[in-house]
């Protein structure tokens, strides 16, 4: 009976529903430079910006940024750099020496530097979390100004997985300092295709 009258008395108590405001878009526009507030904003969450014309380019500068590196994965066209073969991978777990992953990204939010990654092509999804350090690929057309532009974006997204990225794995709990690559990847870098 306690239940029974537990249950009755929440319905009875229930508040009518409300609806909720209509808001525009518009007031969430602050008309800045997309490119540059994103850049901005992935500095600020501790990523580094490399602004290149072309994957060519690309391929140089990761060579030349992560020289000493041996556990490579590339999951981006153009950039043939992986001396991991993913088709010999069957555990997450052999991935636990992973140095660098190379990603394209679909698009990028500006007001907090974030980037969207679909797992359509990413056969072992720990792959940006695990490894120790992280480069995205974006294309600079593809940043939004915020999370409702962004949201909007993935109405029709259907892919099973997906994941906002913004900047390395960080946390402030211990002693109120902020510790870069806590969980995660040590640095995150964005490459910005022009």
């Amino acid at each position: 009976m306690g239940r029974e009258n537990i249950l009755n008395t929440i319905k009875k108590n229930k508040p009518s529903l409300v609806q909720l405001p209509v808001l525009s878009r518009e007031n969430f526009k602050e008309g800045k430079n997309l490119k540059e507030l994103f850049i901005k904003n992935v500095e600020a969450v501790g990523g580094r910006i490399v602004i290149s014309e072309n994957k060519i380019d690309i391929t140089d500068i990761i060579k030349n940024l992560f020289k000493d590196f041996n556990n490579i994965i590339s999951l981006t066209e153009d950039i043939n750099v992986s001396t991991i073969n993913l088709a010999n991978i069957y555990s997450a777990k052999e991935l636990d020496n992973l140095e660098l992953a190379i990603l394209d990204v679909q698009f990028g939010v500006a007001e907090n530097g974030a980037v969207w990654i679909s797992g359509k092509n990413i056969t072992h999804l720990s792959i940006p979390f695990i490894t120790q350090h992280l480069v995205l690929l974006l294309n600079e057309k593809e940043i939004v100004e915020n999370m409702h532009e962004a949201y909007e974006r993935l109405s029709s997204f259907d892919e099973g997985y997906g994941v906002f990225i913004s900047g390395p794995s960080k946390t402030a709990d211990i002693e109120q300092s902020l510790v870069i690559g806590a969980q995660g990847p040590l640095s995150t870098t964005v490459f910005l295709i022009k």
